[in-house]
């Protein structure tokens, strides 16, 4: 991918508010990654590598259940982010990724990220605020869905399921 068409796709998917001269500062910090079609890009309870921009190619999302069986979560196309939850804390992955085609990534190591928040640059603090847009609207959605779940009128809705994992979700919430 051409410089500037980098540039461009950083400036589009990771912020919108983000300056052509703030992506390169950002796009200076990220290290390229290919990833064969079938492999994968990290695993469920790995440590987290860091903010993966998926420049080219596509995704699986697979999250491993309870009973130890995976269920696809979402499939991603570039242009778009992977990781961005290891970016800002020190969680493991919570799910795991493969790549359905050849994919290519730049990846943002928190380390990196971190240095960047250290010298007080702008770019790392606007990528925090378009991450927590993108952590906000998942929220919004998880909440819709466990609406809908409850509304359902063919079984029961599993009151005491949903009270302990809002008890769960509230409760590890920190500031």
């Amino acid at each position: 991918m051409a410089a500037q068409d980098l540039v461009q796709t950083v400036c589009t998917v990771l912020c919108k508010t983000l300056t052509p001269s703030q992506a390169e500062e950002i796009l200076a910090a990220t290290q390229p990654r290919a990833v064969p079609a079938g492999h994968i890009v990290f695993r469920e309870g790995e440590e987290g590598t860091g903010l993966l921009l998926l420049l080219k190619g596509s995704v699986e999302v697979i999250k491993q259940g309870p009973n130890g069986l995976t269920q696809q979560l979402a499939t991603v196309d570039a242009p778009s982010v992977l990781g961005e939850m290891s970016l800002v804390s020190e969680r493991r992955h919570s799910a795991t990724v493969r790549a359905t085609t050849d994919c290519e990534f730049r990846v943002l190591a928190r380390e990196d990220f971190l240095r960047l928040l250290e010298r007080d640059n702008l770019a790392a603090h606007k990528l925090i605020g378009a991450i927590a847009e993108v952590l906000a609207r998942r929220l919004r959605r998880m909440n819709d869905m466990a609406m809908e779940l409850l509304g359902r009128s063919d079984a029961p809705p599993p009151l005491e399921e949903l009270a302990r994992f809002k008890q769960k979700l509230f409760s590890e919430w920190s500031f």
